[in-house]
């Protein structure tokens, strides 16, 4: 006995329905990669950054590096943009360096802190903030994600007059 053949295109209309969510849902998986890689990438470059800046001397922050006299040239908190001194010009070239070129991390916003910790230790504190724009069809349309990584460390004795 032969069976009616009134559910031949039943199967093409599921697959057109479900393959956009399939396809959504993949893409979705990639953004959630790319978004860990670069939180990945931000924070190793904080970190390497902090730690590269507590090496610094004071000598370096200030006018007259040679000497060791003079102001500080840089107000704190500190972008990277507005960074005079020769040691936060090398910080800033340093945390660059730790971004691996990749092209969108080149607009992230890297902050330096200068402060105190709870017990008057001198610290540095390095802010990195990034804009994450989704690829995802429609995920860029409900929002943008800012991913932030910091580090701060302890000034080590030898930078310390």
């Amino acid at each position: 006995m032969k069976r009616s053949s009134r559910f031949s295109g039943q199967s093409m209309i599921e697959f057109a329905l479900l393959i956009p969510i399939l396809f959504f849902l993949i893409m979705g998986l990639f953004d959630i990669g790319r978004a860990v890689f670069y939180y990945a990438v931000l924070n190793h470059a904080a970190r390497e950054g902090s730690r590269y800046a507590v090496v610094q001397s004071y000598c370096h922050y200030r006018a007259d590096p040679g000497e060791c006299e003079g102001g500080y040239l840089d107000a704190y908190p500190l972008n990277c943009e507005n960074a005079a001194s020769a040691a936060n010009v090398s910080i800033c070239s340093q945390i660059e360096d730790m971004l691996f070129s990749i092209n969108e991390l080149s607009t992230s916003t890297i902050t330096i802190n200068h402060g105190t910790s709870s017990s008057d230790d001198p610290v540095i504190k390095v802010d990195i903030d990034f804009l994450f724009h989704p690829i995802t069809p429609g995920l860029s349309l409900i929002a943008d994600m800012t991913l932030h990584a910091n580090s701060q460390m302890m000034m080590t004795p030898v930078a310390i007059p």
